[in-house]
């Protein structure tokens, strides 16, 4: 039995469902490198921030490809698995350019305001610039993959 798919273009399922996944998983990839870092590294110090790194980013790209395919399935969008490809492609340039950005603006803002500030900042700048360029990428991958229903007129 096939199921009718949704008309509407589904960007914002898109979004929505890429920006959840996304943040669901990068917090907790932190915080199995957090844990890991604790149990199986005590006496780390530079080396200690290799695993939420890594937890970091391979949460964010699985989190938002994911969320964002299940999001246009459970919606029934035509094109989910496309543009989930095409997140799952560019998504790691997106982390990228958002690390560029993210250390521009901490290093601008570290001499701006005190050292208080800058620790509750810290983390808020973090979140703002991760959201800002999920969305983004997920809009991206979903207008890239032409979700417009092609209308079937004959003259």
């Amino acid at each position: 039995m096939a199921q009718n798919t949704n008309r509407q273009n589904g960007y914002l399922a898109a979004v929505v469902g890429g920006l959840i996944g996304a943040v669901a998983l990068m917090n907790f990839g932190i915080y199995l490198g957090i844990a890991y870092v604790k149990n199986f590294m005590p006496n780390a110090e530079l080396e200690g921030v290799i695993p939420p790194f890594i937890g970091y980013v391979a949460g964010w790209w699985i989190g938002e490809v994911v969320g964002c395919w299940l999001a246009l399935r459970w919606r029934h969008h035509r094109k989910a698995g496309k543009t989930a490809r095409v997140l799952a492609i560019v998504t790691p340039l997106g982390i990228i350019f958002c690390f560029v950005v993210y250390s521009a603006v901490f290093n601008w803002l570290s001499g701006r305001v005190n050292e208080l500030q800058f620790a509750h900042l810290y983390e808020i700048i973090r979140s703002v610039t991760a959201a800002g360029f999920a969305i983004a990428l997920a809009w991206v991958a979903r207008f890239w993959t032409k979700p417009y229903l092609r209308s079937c007129t004959s003259k």
